[in-house]
């Protein structure tokens, strides 16, 4: 990431705990979920168990996904959104 000219630092303050962060630390890369903040960067726990790194600062973040919650579920039926496009079902010979 050093040698990019192009490279974007991130930002740490919309990670919050429970989001997967790919890290590059000292040329490895690895990717890791977020379990709070560290001193300088965020506490992680690396998927692979062969990475013993716990902690990471900004610039060694290179992506982040969110995690989000699954849809609420209802009883109700959905409707068409607004956006929805209508579905032509006529036979035509």
């Amino acid at each position: 990431m050093q040698g990019d000219a192009y490279a974007v630092r991130m930002r740490l303050e919309g990670i919050q705990v429970g989001d997967i962060v790919e890290v590059d630390r000292l040329g490895r890369r690895f990717h890791a979920l977020v379990t709070g903040n560290a001193q300088g960067g965020l506490a992680i726990q690396p998927l692979d168990r062969r990475v013993t790194y716990r902690s990471c600062r900004a610039h060694e973040v290179l992506v982040h996904w969110a995690k989000r919650g699954r849809p609420r579920a209802t009883d109700e039926p959905l409707g068409p959104s607004s956006l929805q496009l209508e579905l032509d079902t006529t036979v035509r010979d």
